[in-house]
């Protein structure tokens, strides 16, 4: 992006960052983060079929990937 910081360019690094994850992370950080009505943990370990501190861990993951997305 030529104007660093910018929303767009934002918007954009945010886009490319989630399109790198996996099909679930990428779920499990939209429901978290960015829905409007927000799940919980275990609300989506009830439907992925896991625990909620697998849910935990999936998120964890997805940002720290997203961060490093967003800063390459």
């Amino acid at each position: 992006c030529r104007l660093v910081g910018s929303e767009m360019c934002i918007r954009d690094s945010l886009q490319a960052a989630l399109s790198a994850l996996d099909e679930r992370s990428r779920e499990v950080l939209s429901r978290r983060w960015l829905a409007e009505q927000k799940a919980t943990l275990q609300e989506l370990a009830g439907e992925y079929g896991v625990s909620a501190e697998r849910i935990r861990q999936i998120e964890g993951n997805a940002l720290k990937k997203v961060r490093s997305e967003m800063e390459a």
